[in-house]
């Protein structure tokens, strides 16, 4: 896991939460984590209370450097990294979740990134799609991801899919807000590390891939995290519907004015999966 001249550069662990996804997935992210270029000290994969009692792939149970962390219940993704992080040593810590496939010289990259710019407390790159032709693909990366520019430097925050961080800037804010359960705590620990003094950078020269398997179902839930609705409980749904249909109508129309057609079939479909889905958890409520 580490070459021969990076042995004198700080080391990094791996922090990937796992909640009820593909095992696949897991054994291609772990596989990405292990195969990097810079010294990477341990892999924590953390079991945030899944239905199915995450198993690691054969081949990473036997290695040292791999640990599984299992949570009694789900406490959401903020707590799932604050366990690993908590168990954590190196100066390094890289946030990655599953079906995230960080570049062999993503690590290297951003380490060398953050030793360059001593105010920065964590680092981010372009996500890409390993099956950039798919359409609903295509619309999750044009309206679900964020907008990539083509040069390294500040930002308001790093976006969670992988994140580079300082063990120091992190520390510094106490980790992670567990009551972000399952949305927005990438956003929330940047902002909280800025009022400490530290910054966010994205950082240009170096990918990682998602090897998600876009579904309707997928994308509309995600739809429904970005319109704060998680449930009955906690969110109107009328006001769902509100705001799913202005939305919807509004990219809708810019599709059609920039000549993006091929779209409108998909705004459609997840804008009737987002209401169908919603609807009928708040029926069974």
């Amino acid at each position: 896991m580490t070459t021969p001249d990076a042995k004198e550069t700080p080391s990094a662990d791996f922090v990937i939460p796992v909640f009820g996804e593909r095992s696949a997935a897991l054994s291609e992210t772990l596989s990405a984590c292990v195969n990097q270029t810079h010294p990477v000290s341990q892999i924590f994969v953390v079991d945030d209370g899944s239905p199915q009692p995450v198993r690691l792939p054969h081949w990473a149970q036997t290695s040292s450097a791999i640990c599984l962390l299992r949570l009694p219940e789900n406490r959401g993704i903020s707590a799932a990294r604050n366990e690993a992080i908590a168990h954590s040593r190196a100066p390094l810590l890289a946030c990655v979740n599953t079906e995230v496939l960080p570049s062999p010289t993503w690590l290297g990259t951003c380490a060398s990134y953050l030793s360059d710019h001593p105010r920065a407390g964590a680092c981010f790159a372009r996500l890409l799609p390993n099956r950039p032709d798919r359409l609903l693909t295509r619309w999750r990366m044009r309206f679900q991801e964020p907008k990539y520019v083509e040069q390294s430097g500040p930002v308001e925050f790093a976006h969670g899919h992988a994140v580079l961080f300082r063990r120091e800037a992190v520390e510094s804010v106490g980790g992670y807000d567990v009551r972000f359960r399952r949305h927005h705590e990438d956003w929330d620990i940047c902002q909280r590390m800025k009022k400490a003094g530290w910054e966010s950078h994205y950082v240009a020269n170096t990918t990682c891939t998602s090897i998600q398997q876009d579904t309707l179902k997928e994308l509309a839930a995600k739809q429904l995290r970005d319109s704060n609705w998680y449930s009955p409980a906690e969110s109107s749904l009328l006001l769902l519907y509100a705001h799913l249909t202005k939305w919807t109508f509004i990219r809708a129309g810019r599709n059609l004015v920039t000549g993006r057609i091929y779209f409108l079939p998909i705004d459609a479909a997840i804008w009737a999966t987002a209401l169908w889905m919603a609807t009928i958890r708040t029926l069974r409520s």
